[in-house]
């Protein structure tokens, strides 16, 4: 079964620039399975200013969901506090596996790298990801996003562990998201018209 084939070993690195996930479906770490590649442009090294990343799904399925469209991660150099930040626009579709909705997603984000900056690791990097975003949910109504708290990113967590967004769907009450206090957990809640609901 596609199921049991490990991702792991249609990986590929530079200098092709591109993750490549071969032509039927394999299982990631996360339990997801992919099938596809994306290819992925660099303009100069990460942690260079002015270096910009482009990333564009080629025939990309995350669990037989199609997703196109593009992301480009800007180095903007030091900010005032002196950590490195990247400006990020989104712009992409999924489309359910029997097609029968299509949903769109753009976004304006702001990335700042607040820990592990001065090591090669990955695993100690923390971000910080503020910004707005907008468009047309699998049912058809348009809404906007706004990240109201700074959703913090620990790279060896698999969750969101802090921040807070706004979702407004059109002619429906703001959904307010919280992501918790800085828990690595999968913990969160939504709070509709004055009442609070929690998910795990």
């Amino acid at each position: 079964m596609a199921a049991s084939i490990p991702c792991d070993r249609y990986q590929r690195d530079a200098p092709h620039h591109a993750i490549d996930f071969g032509p039927v479906n394999c299982t990631g770490n996360d339990g997801r399975q992919r099938r596809g590649s994306i290819l992925v442009t660099f303009t100069g090294p990460y942690r260079a200013e002015g270096t910009v990343i482009t990333l564009t799904p080629q025939n990309y399925y995350v669990n037989d969901y199609h997703i196109q469209g593009l992301k480009t991660v800007t180095n903007l150099g030091l900010d005032g506090d002196g950590h490195m930040h990247f400006g990020i626009t989104v712009n992409g579709t999924v489309t359910a596996p029997n097609n029968a909705w299509t949903s769109t997603h753009q976004a304006q984000r702001m990335r700042t790298w607040l820990q592990g900056e001065e090591t090669m690791t990955p695993w100690d990097d923390v971000y910080l990801i503020t910004g707005t975003g907008n468009g047309v949910n699998r049912h058809g109504l348009a809404y906007t996003l706004t990240i109201t708290q700074a959703l913090r990113v620990e790279i060896g967590c698999w969750y969101i562990v802090s921040g807070k967004l706004e979702i407004t769907p059109q002619d429906l009450p703001t959904r307010d998201v919280d992501f918790g206090a800085g828990s690595c957990d999968s913990s969160v809640s939504v709070t509709v018209n004055g009442t609070t609901y929690y998910f795990d």
